[in-house]
């Protein structure tokens, strides 16, 4: 135990230094020839009134050390012992604060402050058995006093003496009567440290105790439930709901007997009246909010209870984040973005100091398209969040998007030079740094970007888009080009069904003037997806016209030109002798 820090140590702390000793017979007149009426000395009452003004200034050594003088002159003094015991407390010098506690005790043994001091410099020790012992004659003295009870009590849980908290608790009920509160006290600390089968015992006593209790009933059903008795339990709860129908606890406990048993049909309506309630704690709706949401992912069947139990904590919680994300996400992942949107500025407005509000908001800009209001929402986090790399990353996209390349390096670079052991995010800014470099006309240093990309993940998709515009630089040269071929193979190993990259492939080939090879790959993109594309169709005809075959090289251009190719390009092949 590092120290006494509750409401009432505290409180009994600051009275330490104005305590007055009741038991002192000092008088507050000195001097002037009145030595022979004192009872003590003037040293003695000159050494205490010095402590009490050391006290008065937080000087508890230098008080510590006036009391002490007063101790040896007066050592049957109480009070002296009393205070250098609380001084000791103060000062976490446990046991010199018992041994001048037990002083005390001796000298007055009815006296039960000075068994609460000592009570709580035993369990400084880690003596939680003896602190009881004292505590159990402080707050017997003081029948009805539940919040000193329970003020005790906790003392002893927080230092994890468990058993010597429910003696105390006990202990105040056999001396002052069956209490429900405190009995309620003691059956929080039952259910986190007993099995069910004392946990079991604890209930039958209690509702014997109190037969009109609905708390303890609601606690054996819940017991019953525990021990899968669940006929029992329902008959428990349908009479506790019969009596009390608006209480929530019992519709929530409803809905989970009815869980139990499969039943999620009759468990909705019971779910339904405990989100409603203010019975049942936020953090037990959300999680059971959750599980619905998990659920709602993999079966369609769930969507609409997910949906109505969403609309109910709105309804009763629309102030509370975590439900305002939960009802934005579920709109999001439906498609409906606006939706998602108004909940997503709401959940901004309760909480703009959580970076994913933020993010949630720009993905559903990117979603909407909406970059130049992306552009205000990044500026203003990255002023909040300004080492958050995922932000650095949307300001970038946001600019990009708004035809603002310079701004998008900007961005970009802003946040590679935060990101931190986190190679996706580096990657992904990386790339979107190359195509912004490039679109800038900075050609080597796009390249160099997008290794840097690759050096943090090699991304299939990075590796064919680094390979073709490698391969379409007029000064492509062969050292180029040979990186070009590697990166493509590297994406068409990592997705071979992709026609996209078969085609990259083709292209590098041609352009290494490896053509036969590149008919191939060109003819297998055709296979997957490309057969149609006028991109892929161009390229096709510049490898036959490479081959020698002109005139099948011109038939492949026009559908090239009938797929919607540029004909500023394609008719001047299609021209050639």
């Amino acid at each position: 135990m590092k120290s006494i820090d509750t409401t009432l140590a505290r409180w009994l702390l600051a009275l330490a230094v104005g305590l007055s000793f009741s038991s002192c017979r000092l008088v507050s007149s000195i001097g002037r020839d009145a030595s022979a009426d004192l009872p003590y000395g003037k040293d003695t009452q000159l050494a205490y009134f010095t402590g009490q003004d050391h006290l008065l200034k937080g000087d508890f050594e230098d008080a510590y050390a006036s009391f002490l003088k007063c101790a040896d002159a007066e050592p049957d003094e109480v009070a002296f012992h009393y205070q250098l015991g609380k001084i000791d407390l103060q000062l976490e010098r446990y046991e010199a604060a018992e041994q001048h506690l037990d002083r005390a005790a001796d000298l007055d043994p009815d006296n039960t402050w000075v068994l609460f001091h000592r009570g709580a410099a035993r369990l400084g020790q880690g003596d939680g058995a003896g602190a009881e012992k004292d505590w159990q004659t402080f707050v017997a003295a003081r029948p009805g006093d539940l919040e000193v009870l329970l003020e005790c009590a906790d003392l002893l849980l927080r230092d994890g003496h468990a058993l010597p908290t429910l003696n105390l608790l006990s202990g105040y009920e056999e001396n002052v009567g069956p209490d429900e509160d405190v009995r309620t006290e003691a059956l929080r600390l039952v259910e986190q440290t007993a099995d069910l089968k004392n946990l079991g015992q604890f209930l039958k006593r209690a509702r014997k105790d109190f037969p009109e209790s609905d708390v303890f009933q609601l606690q054996w059903a819940r017991y019953l439930m525990a021990t899968d008795d669940l006929d029992a339990c329902r008959e428990e709860l349908e009479t506790l709901s019969a009596r009390r129908p608006d209480w929530g606890l019992v519709q929530f406990e409803l809905a989970e007997l009815w869980t139990r048993q499969d039943n999620l049909e009759a468990a909705l309506p019971h779910l339904m009246r405990a989100m409603a309630s203010d019975d049942v704690a936020l953090e037990s709706k959300l999680r059971v909010l959750l599980g619905y949401g998990i659920l709602a992912q993999e079966d369609p069947g769930f969507h609409a209870p997910y949906s109505a139990l969403l609309d109910q904590m709105m309804s009763r919680h629309g102030d509370e984040p975590a439900v305002v994300e939960l009802a934005c996400d579920w709109a999001y992942q439906n498609g409906a973005l606006q939706d998602a949107l108004d909940l997503a500025e709401l959940l901004l407005e309760l909480s703009p100091g959580s970076v994913e509000t933020w993010t949630n908001l720009m993905a559903i800009r990117v979603e909407l398209r909406q970059w130049s209001q992306m552009v205000d929402d990044a500026e203003q986090a990255i002023a909040r969040f300004p080492l958050n790399p995922l932000l650095h990353y949307y300001s970038g996209l946001a600019w990009s998007n708004t035809s603002h390349a310079d701004n998008a390096v900007k961005a970009f670079k802003g946040g590679l030079s935060v990101v931190v052991d986190n190679p996706l995010v580096e990657s992904a800014l990386a790339s979107a740094l190359a195509s912004s470099l490039r679109d800038l006309g900075r050609l080597d240093d796009s390249e160099d970007a997008f290794e840097r990309s690759l050096r943090a993940v090699e991304d299939a998709y990075v590796l064919n888009n680094h390979a073709y515009f490698m391969a379409g630089r007029k000064d492509a040269g062969q050292a180029r080009l040979e990186r070009a071929l590697e990166c493509s193979t590297k994406a068409n190993a990592l997705m071979p069904e992709e026609g996209n990259f078969m085609d990259t492939q083709a292209y590098v080939l041609f352009k290494l003037g490896r053509h036969q090879e590149a008919l191939d790959w060109i003819l297998k993109a055709q296979t997957h997806g490309m057969a149609n594309d006028a991109v892929a169709l161009e390229h096709e005809g510049d490898i036959r016209w490479a081959l020698g075959d002109g005139e099948a090289a011109r038939q492949v251009w026009q559908k090239a030109l009938d797929a919607g190719g540029d004909p500023g390009v394609l008719l001047p092949k299609m021209e050639r002798q």
